[in-house]
C-alpha cells in the first residue's frame, strides 16, 4: 500500500490484521438485523471504533452507541441495536475502580497500572481507559470481572494497593497532559511520524520499532515500513503515545499534514 493509496481511503483503508475484529463486527451487526436484540461489544480503541462506525453505516436500521464510564473516554464499549433503542448507562455493564495506594511514598504511572492488570490476565479489551488527577487513579472495566481484579491485583509495581470499586458518579475530574499539534511528514510510515512527533532521528526511529518498543493500537509492530491512518495510536515505549486525529492532505512541499495528539511519558 502506498502513502498516496492510503490517504486517499483514509479511514475505508483496513489492515489485513484488522480482518478478524471486521468479521467479529459483521457478525455481532448480521445477528443484531436478524434477531433484533442489541449485541454489547469488548472495550474498542479509537481505530475499532472508525472500523465499526464504516461498518454500521451499510445498515440503514441499526446504530451503534457508545460509552466507556464518562463523556470523553477513548476507549469505549458499543451496543449495536435497532435505531429505535435507545440505551441507560447500565447497559454497557462498565464498573469503575479506584487505586488506593501509599500516595506519600509512591508514584503511580499510566504503565505500571496497565502492566498490572495485563499481567493478572485481563485481556486488554475487557478494561477501558486509566485516569488520574494526578494523585488518585481510577479505571474502568467488565462489572463481571470485579471480584477477580480485586483478587488478583494486589501490587501495582513495588507498591501493595488496594482497588476501590466506585460509582460511576465519583470520577476523578481527569488530567490531560496531551498536546494537539500539526506536523508535517515525508511519508506515513510509522517510523517518519515517530521520528517527527518526538523530534527523533530517522534511524533511532525505526531501531525502536524493529526492537518491538512501538505498538500500532496496542499491539506490538516492528515492520519500520508499516503505514498510520486516521486513529491510529502509536505507542512508543519511553516516549508516549502519537494519536493520529486527521489526515489533512498535502503541503506545498509535498509533506502529509497530520493532526495529531501527543503524549509525552
Amino acid at each position: 500500500m502506498t502513502d498516496k493509496e492510503n490517504v486517499s481511503l483514509k479511514s475505508g483503508y483496513f489492515r489485513p490484521e484488522e480482518k478478524p475484529f471486521i468479521d467479529k463486527m459483521s457478525d455481532l451487526l448480521l445477528r443484531t438485523q436478524s434477531m433484533y436484540i442489541p449485541q454489547l461489544t469488548d472495550f474498542l480503541n479509537l481505530r475499532e471504533q472508525l472500523i465499526l462506525n464504516n461498518l454500521v453505516n451499510k445498515y440503514d436500521d441499526l446504530y451503534v452507541h457508545y460509552f466507556g464510564g464518562f463523556e470523553g473516554a477513548e476507549r469505549v464499549r458499543g451496543i449495536i441495536a435497532p435505531d429505535y433503542f435507545v440505551p441507560k448507562e447500565s447497559d454497557f455493564k462498565i464498573s469503575m475502580f479506584e487505586v488506593r495506594y501509599p500516595e506519600k511514598f509512591a508514584n503511580l504511572h499510566h504503565g505500571q497500572i496497565l502492566g498490572s492488570l495485563t499481567g493478572s490476565g485481563v485481556e486488554r479489551d475487557h478494561f477501558g481507559d486509566i485516569i488520574t488527577d494526578g494523585e488518585r487513579w481510577q479505571f474502568f472495566v467488565f462489572d463481571q470481572m470485579g471480584d477477580f481484579i480485586t483478587e488478583q491485583v494486589t501490587k501495582i509495581g513495588p507498591y501493595k494497593v488496594h482497588l476501590i470499586q466506585e460509582d460511576l458518579k465519583k470520577l476523578l475530574l481527569p488530567k490531560d497532559d496531551s498536546q494537539d499539534e500539526v506536523i508535517n511528514v515525508h511519508s506515513l510510515r510509522i517510523d517518519t511520524v515517530i521520528a517527527t512527533a518526538y523530534n527523533l532521528s530517522r534511524q533511532t526511529a525505526k531501531t525502536h520499532v524493529e526492537h518491538g518498543n512501538v505498538q500500532i493500537n496496542w499491539v506490538v509492530n516492528k515492520n519500520a515500513s508499516s503505514f498510520v491512518t486516521i486513529n491510529d495510536t502509536l505507542s512508543v515505549r519511553g516516549y508516549g503515545r502519537v494519536r493520529i486525529n486527521d489526515i489533512m492532505g498535502k503541503s506545498k512541499g509535498n509533506k502529509y499534514i497530520l493532526f495529531v495528539n501527543i503524549i509525552n511519558k
